[in-house]
């Protein structure tokens, strides 16, 4: 006796049944429904019976017993006692009139839903596809920029992108606290100080509803690049493990944040992702989870390191880039020849704003500290890494040695030595916030290189209609 004959009254049957499946295709191209399963047999379709297959109006078809039916239902049958898969049977459909009168070109997976007597064959929409369809005929160019001080929304605009929705929100730090103030709008006025969104979010991303986002969103025309600016200082060497750690039992950590950024990312289903943060956020489990995640979404994805000495910067920041997107041959920039010119006329023309802080305990500490960095003098082809809190005087911060002094660089030759440009305005914030937003931002000749890079992948698939990669694109677009 077999074991089909064993087994077949030995399980429970449910009332429904589902499973998401892959198409066959054979080696000529053509496309099959083939539903190989266990549960066949449990939900009636027993080997031997002659299915049909009836068009859906919803798309897909119907299987459906009859006795007129052209195909049947095969098992296979286990001479063995035991098996995994007792109760194997077979159902296919490759009839090309069917499949292609109730499937779309480029369907890739179906949904199989299966009652007593009764198999419901959906096809899956193709996720690329659908993304790249919403944008015939409207400007591929428009892009959502979420946890931005301003620096990179007015690098984004420089490059030819229009920021035209922004999420911006500074959370309130334990310093806000001691001094009874708000900062909560700061970043987000800076935003439309030096952009002009269409949209503005100050709202906690971690409160934000991704599908009252879409709606407000869905307003205009679509969204093609998603630049989502993760707080990197859980992920930095700046901020001690110690304090990383404490922040995470405190309930105070930014470590989290990808959980909302890939909610955001799959409800607004950018063609384009981009990610910027420092170097440690690539071997993150964060960051091992956010690009695995964006993978099973359906995106390419390019993971960069760049030193922004290497794209005509004059700072010694290396960054952590991902791109991420739905078309494939994404080319990242092409690094240039480092400075090699004293960067000391940049330095001197600001020199009479910035404050001498030779006396300061801590810049006297930073001395014999190894995070104390070393800082710009007369021959200095590059400075340091230029830090959030730099005005807070940290023993790792950017200070200029000149004669036996040293000073704290003055907001103006900050935003030099990050090569913002003269008409990115930080100067109508408090000192403290200004030189916060300028230190935590990206190096902007870095960036405008990677944008520039964004903006051609983008303009190559969908600055004039999807470049048609898959066979069947034409057809949907």
């Amino acid at each position: 006796m077999n074991v089909t004959s064993i087994v077949k009254n030995s399980f429970h049957v449910p009332s429904v049944v589902t499973k998401q499946l892959k198409m066959n295709t054979i080696s000529d191209g053509r496309r099959r429904v083939r539903i190989s399963s266990n549960f066949i047999d449990l939900m009636g379709f027993k080997a031997g019976a002659r299915i049909e297959a009836v068009p859906s109006i919803s798309g897909g078809f119907d299987i459906r017993l009859s006795q007129a039916g052209s195909t049947k239902v095969h098992q296979r049958k286990y001479n063995r006692t035991r098996s995994n898969n007792p109760l194997e049977s077979l159902i296919e459909f490759g009839s090309s009139s069917l499949l292609n009168s109730t499937f779309p070109p480029a369907t890739e997976r179906f949904h199989v839903t299966m009652r007593q007597g009764e198999i419901k064959v959906r096809p899956i929409a193709n996720r690329v596809f659908s993304i790249a369809r919403r944008f015939k005929g409207h400007d591929p160019f428009r892009a959502m920029v979420g946890m931005t001080g301003g620096v990179d929304l007015h690098c984004l605009d420089s490059a030819g992108f229009k920021s035209d929705v922004v999420l911006e929100y500074r959370p309130r730090e334990a310093r806000d606290n001691a001094a009874g103030r708000s900062l909560e709008e700061v970043h987000a006025l800076n935003t439309l100080r030096n952009g002009k969104p269409r949209l503005l979010i100050n709202e906690d991303i971690y409160q934000v509803s991704p599908e009252r986002l879409k709606s407000l969103c869905d307003e205009g025309d679509p969204i093609a690049l998603g630049h989502f600016s993760v707080s990197c200082d859980d992920f930095s060497s700046a901020k001690s493990k110690s304090l990383r750690t404490q922040s995470v039992d405190n309930g105070t950590t930014q470590v989290d944040m990808i959980y909302p950024v890939l909610r955001m990312i799959e409800t607004m289903n950018y063609p384009v992702v981009m990610i910027e943060n420092v170097r440690a956020f690539a071997n993150h489990d964060a960051g091992i989870i956010l690009k695995s995640m964006l993978r099973r979404m359906g995106y390419e994805t390019t993971e960069m390191t760049f030193c922004a000495r290497d794209y005509g910067g004059i700072q010694n920041r290396t960054r952590y880039y991902l791109v991420a997107s739905i078309f494939p041959g994404f080319e990242a920039p092409k690094p240039q020849q480092r400075n090699t010119s004293s960067i000391w006329p940049i330095v001197e023309k600001h020199l009479g704003d910035c404050r001498d802080v030779t006396e300061a305990s801590s810049i006297k500490a930073r001395a014999t500290s190894h995070r104390g960095s070393i800082g710009i003098t007369r021959e200095s082809t590059f400075c340091p890494t230029i830090l959030k809190s730099q005005s807070r005087l940290v023993k790792d911060g950017c200070y200029i040695e000149d004669e036996g002094r040293v000073y704290a660089p003055s907001e103006s030759l900050l935003q030099e030595l990050m090569s913002i440009p003269d008409d990115f305005d930080a100067s109508w914030m408090a000192r403290e916030q200004c030189s916060e937003t300028l230190g935590q931002s990206i190096d902007y000749k870095l960036h405008h290189a990677v944008v520039e890079s964004v903006r051609k992948h983008i303009q190559s698939n969908l600055g004039q209609g999807p470049v048609l990669r898959h066979k069947h694109q034409a057809q949907l677009l």
